[in-house]
C-alpha cells in the first residue's frame, strides 16, 4: 500500500506549513526537528526492510548526491578553523539534515516505486493553491474587513518567515501551472480552474512586492512562454496566450487592490529595481557582498568555519550595526558558502546546483520536448536568483523544495543513463 509512503513524502514537502511552537523563537528550529524525526523514521524503515548494500547501490552512481556529499564533507572540515564551534555544529547539523532528507526521500520513492514526478507536480499545485489562498485571505481580512490602508508588510507572509520568501516560493513552483495547462488543454473546465489558480498566484506575487521575485518571475515567464511557443504547433498558441493574459489580469487586479491616492505601488516598486546605493536594501546587500569577498580573499581554502559568518561580519560592518542587530547572512549563498567553508566547498555547492543545466546542454536535450526537465531547470533558475539575493540554503521551506527538484531531476536523468 503506497498511501503511507505518499503521506510520509508529503510531510517532507509541506514541512514549511509548520508554525512556530510557543517555546521556539525561530520556526526553522521546529521544522529541522521534525525533518530529523522524519529522517529517523525513513532510515529505520529502509534499514529494517532492505539491505545496506542494496540501498548503497541506488546512491553510488548519482552525481548529484556525490556533489552534495562533497559539499557536506568540506563544510564539516571547515569547523576546524571556526572561532565559534557551537555555531558551526548547529549550521552543519542543519545542512546534514537537508542532505539526509534528500537521501531518505529518494530511497523511499525508489524502493516503494512511487511516481515521484507526478507526486511532485501535484504537491506543487496543491501548495500553490493553499499558499496563495492564505495570502489573499490575509489581504482580504486586513483591507476589506478591517478597512486598513495597504502597506508592504509581513502581515501577508503566509506560512513562511517573511514576504520575500513567500514570493520566491510561489515563483519557484508556478511553472507547474503551464505544464498542467498543456496536459489538460482539451478539458475546458480544468483549463479554467488552472487559470484561476494562476490568477491567485500572480496576484499574490504582486501584492508581496518582492523586487527579487519580480525579476525571477519575469525571467521564468519569458523562458516558459518562449519554450512552449517553440514546442507547440504553430496553430496552437492558446495555452501560452491564456498563461500570459492571466498574468496581465493578475497585475491589474492586484494594482486595484493595493494602490491608493492615484499611485501605482507595483510600478513604483518595479521602477526601483536598479543598482542604486541610495536604496537602503540594495546598499545593505552590496556592503554584505563586499565584506564576503574580502573575507574570501583572506581565507580562500577553508574559510572561516561553517556557521561563523554572523560573527565575522561584525568585523566588516560594525559601524553600520544598530543595537544588537547583526546580519546573520551575506544575502548571497554562494559568497557565504565560500566565506565560511572555502572555495572548494563553493565548487561542490555550485556543482550540484548547476549539474542539471550541464547535463541538459551536454546531452543536447534542448532538441527534445522534455517539458518536465525544462520545468526543473526553470525552478532551479529561480532558486539560483534567490540564492544570489537571499539565503535559501538556511531555510527548510526553500531547501527542501530544492531537494525535491533534485530528486525529480535524478529520476528524469535515469532515462538517459
Amino acid at each position: 500500500m503506497k498511501l503511507p509512503f505518499i503521506l510520509l513524502v508529503g510531510a517532507y514537502f509541506f514541512i514549511y506549513t509548520l508554525y512556530n511552537f510557543n517555546s521556539s523563537y525561530d520556526r526553522i528550529v521546529p521544522q529541522i526537528l521534525v525533518l530529523s524525526s522524519l529522517n529517523l523514521i525513513s532510515f529505520s524503515y529502509l534499514i529494517l526492510k532492505y539491505s545496506i548494500s542494496d540501498l548503497y547501490n541506488l546512491l553510488r552512481k548519482k552525481n548529484t548526491i556525490l556533489l552534495y556529499l562533497g559539499f557536506i564533507i568540506v563544510s564539516g572540515i571547515s569547523i576546524i578553523v571556526a572561532n565559534n564551534k557551537a555555531e558551526s555544529f548547529i549550521t552543519f547539523s542543519t545542512y546534514l539534515t537537508f542532505f539526509f532528507s534528500l537521501i531518505s526521500i529518494f530511497l523511499i520513492m525508489k524502493k516503494e516505486k512511487l511516481d515521484m514526478i507526478n507526486i511532485f507536480l501535484v504537491f506543487c499545485l496543491v501548495s500553490l493553491i493553499i499558499d496563495s489562498l492564505y495570502i489573499l485571505s490575509l489581504l482580504y481580512e486586513d483591507i476589506i474587513v478591517d478597512g486598513n490602508a495597504f502597506s508592504r508588510s509581513n502581515l501577508y507572509r503566509g506560512f513562511t518567515a517573511n514576504i520575500n520568501i513567500s514570493a520566491f516560493m510561489l515563483t519557484m513552483k508556478s511553472p507547474v501551472i503551464i505544464y498542467f495547462l498543456f496536459k489538460n488543454q482539451k478539458n475546458k473546465f480544468k483549463v479554467l480552474l488552472l487559470a484561476l489558480v494562476l490568477l491567485m498566484v500572480v496576484t499574490s506575487i504582486f501584492i508581496l512586492l518582492s523586487r527579487g521575485a519580480f525579476i525571477a518571475f519575469a525571467i521564468s515567464t519569458f523562458l516558459l512562454i518562449t519554450y512552449f511557443f517553440i514546442k507547440s504547433n504553430i496553430r496552437k498558441f492558446t495555452i501560452p496566450t491564456i498563461y500570459l493574459v492571466t498574468i496581465l489580469l493578475g497585475y491589474f487586479i492586484s494594482s486595484n487592490l493595493i494602490n491608493s491616492e492615484g499611485t501605482n505601488i507595483i510600478n513604483e516598486r518595479v521602477s526601483s529595481i536598479n543598482i542604486d546605493r541610495a536604496d537602503e536594501s540594495i546598499d545593505e546587500r552590496l556592503r554584505f557582498y563586499s565584506a564576503a569577498v574580502k573575507s574570501i580573499s583572506k581565507n580562500p581554502v577553508i574559510g572561516i568555519g561553517i556557521g561563523n559568518w554572523k560573527i565575522e561580519t561584525i568585523r566588516y560592518d560594525a559601524k553600520n550595526l544598530v543595537g544588537y542587530r547583526v546580519p546573520n547572512h551575506a544575502h548571497n549563498d554562494f559568497l557565504q558558502v565560500a566565506a565560511e567553508s572555502g572555495l572548494i566547498a563553493l565548487l561542490f555547492f555550485i556543482g550540484f546546483i548547476l549539474y542539471p543545466f550541464i547535463f541538459y546542454l551536454k546531452n543536447k536535450l534542448y532538441k527534445e520536448s522534455n517539458h518536465i526537465l525544462y520545468l526543473v531547470l526553470i525552478m532551479m533558475s529561480v532558486y539560483i536568483i534567490d540564492s544570489m539575493l537571499n539565503f535559501p540554503i538556511s531555510r527548510p521551506v526553500s531547501h527542501i523544495f530544492l531537494v525535491f527538484v533534485l530528486i525529480v531531476f535524478m529520476k528524469l536523468k535515469e532515462a538517459y543513463d
